[in-house]
């Protein structure tokens, strides 16, 4: 009996963290900007992570690099790669996946609340779809030729997205 009462007790002191793993947590508090949400969020990555926000399809997204490059001393970075997270329609904050360029030529960039990045031979454009907030690629051009040639030009058009150390 006392047995029982001892894996009772231990279940019971588990509930708060269960169901803070299953969404019931403290990721969004009722009445909090995404910002302060965000913020909350982005402490619970390592001392390297960068983070950057954007309005991309209407959508504000936080982004957060590993692979950040730029001046030392200057607090603006720009990065190759980033995951992406959104709100979704009860407040929760979702993983919408990543984007990664070819290198610090290409870095994450945005255009007409679009995320671009390229590579060598490619140039990819993401956009924020729906409620439930989905990173949808809305364009991908490969290889060689006039119409990857004018893609690059219009990646040239668009703005990096700068990355802090801090959010």
């Amino acid at each position: 009996m006392k047995r029982i009462i001892t894996i009772l007790a231990c279940v019971l002191a588990l509930i708060p963290f269960i169901t803070q793993c299953a969404g019931g947590g403290d990721a969004r508090i009722e009445g909090q900007s995404s910002a302060d949400a965000f913020a909350s969020f982005a402490q619970h990555f390592s001392s390297s992570s960068a983070f950057a926000t954007a309005i991309v399809g209407g959508h504000e997204v936080l982004l957060v690099s590993q692979e950040v490059f730029g001046e030392l001393e200057c607090p603006d970075l720009e990065a190759v790669e980033a995951t992406v997270f959104a709100l979704d329609s009860v407040s929760g904050i979702v993983s919408l996946g990543s984007v990664r360029s070819q290198g610090s030529n290409y870095p994450v960039s945005l255009l007409d609340g679009k995320l671009m990045v390229a590579g060598h031979q490619f140039v990819e454009v993401y956009d924020v779809r729906g409620e439930q907030p989905s990173l949808v690629l809305h364009k991908y051009v490969s290889g060689e030729g006039p119409v990857v040639d004018a893609m690059f030009d219009t990646f040239e058009m668009a703005e990096p997205i700068i990355f802090h150390m801090e959010l």
